[in-house]
C-alpha cells in the first residue's frame, strides 16, 4: 500500500523550479559541503553522505516523554542517540509535548509547537540548504532560531499507574514548518511504535536517514517502514 501525500515544497514566489533545476541545486549544496561526487554512482540525491546526514536534513532528533505522577515529564528517549539537547531545550520539550488542555479523553492527540534553540549549535548538511528558503512559500520558511515540535499524545487508562493513565509522547524536533507533512510522518510511525517500542523507532529513523534532502519543486517519493510518502 502507498501513502501519498504532498512533499512538494515550491513553487516560490519567483516561480517553480524544474526537477532538473533543482537537482542541480541540491548538487551544489552537496558540492559546498565537501562531499565528492562520483561520476558512475547512482544519482539519487544522496551521493557521499555521511551516516546521519540525510536524518539531519529533515529532523534534528526524535524524543519520546513521558509523565509520570512521582517523576513528573522527563525525556526518556533520544534518537539517534548522538543528538544533543540542552537541559533548557529538553525541559521545553518536557512541557510543551503534554496537551494544553486535557479533559480526560482517552485516546491521541496531535498538536504542535516551537521553541527557541539553544545558541552555537554546529552548522550542519541542513544548514547548508537554506538557500532553498527563497524559493519557498512565507508559512514554509523556517525560522534558523527555533526548533518545531511535532507531537502524537497517547492517553490510555492503566490502574497499575498511579495517575491512573498511561500518558507518552512519542515527538518529531525539526527545524522544517511542514506541519501537515511530519504530522501525516506521526500518523504512520506512532501507533506502531507504542506497540513496539524502541526498535520500531530505529528502523523508522534509518528509514528517514536514506530520504533525499528536501528541495523546492522536486517530487519526492519518501518510503517509511514500508509506505511511500509522495
Amino acid at each position: 500500500m502507498a501513502l501519498r501525500d504532498q512533499a512538494v515544497f515550491g513553487p516560490g514566489s519567483r516561480g517553480s523550479l524544474d526537477e532538473a533545476g533543482a537537482e542541480g541545486r541540491e548538487a551544489a549544496a552537496l558540492a559546498a559541503a565537501g562531499v565528492a561526487l562520483e561520476d558512475d554512482e547512482e544519482d539519487d540525491g544522496r551521493r557521499g553522505l555521511l551516516r546521519w546526514d540525510g536524518f539531519s536534513a529533515w529532523l534534528h532528533c526524535v524524543c519520546v516523554v513521558g509523565f509520570d505522577l512521582e517523576l513528573g515529564q522527563a525525556v526518556e528517549v533520544i534518537y539517534p542517540q548522538h543528538c544533543k539537547l540542552t537541559d533548557k531545550e529538553k525541559t521545553n520539550i518536557c512541557y510543551l509535548s503534554f496537551p494544553d488542555s486535557n479533559s480526560g479523553c482517552l485516546g491521541d492527540t496531535q498538536f504542535c509547537f516551537r521553541f527557541r534553540q539553544s545558541s552555537g549549535r554546529r552548522v550542519s548538511l541542513h544548514c547548508l540548504l537554506d538557500e532553498f528558503d527563497k524559493d519557498l512559500p512565507v508559512y514554509l520558511k523556517k525560522d534558523p532560531a527555533y526548533f518545531y515540535g511535532y507531537v502524537y499524545f497517547r492517553q490510555v487508562r492503566d490502574k497499575t499507574l498511579k495517575r491512573g493513565y498511561f500518558q507518552k509522547s512519542l515527538v518529531l524536533i525539526s527545524k522544517l514548518p511542514y506541519i501537515h507533512f511530519f504530522h501525516t510522518v506521526l500518523k504512520q510511525i506512532a501507533p506502531e511504535y507504542f506497540e513496539k517500542n524502541e526498535p520500531y523507532l530505529e528502523a523508522a529513523c534509518n528509514d528517514v536517514d536514506r530520504w533525499p534532502a528536501p528541495v523546492p519543486g522536486k517530487t519526492l517519493h519518501l518510503p517509511i517502514m514500508g509506505l511511500v510518502m509522495k
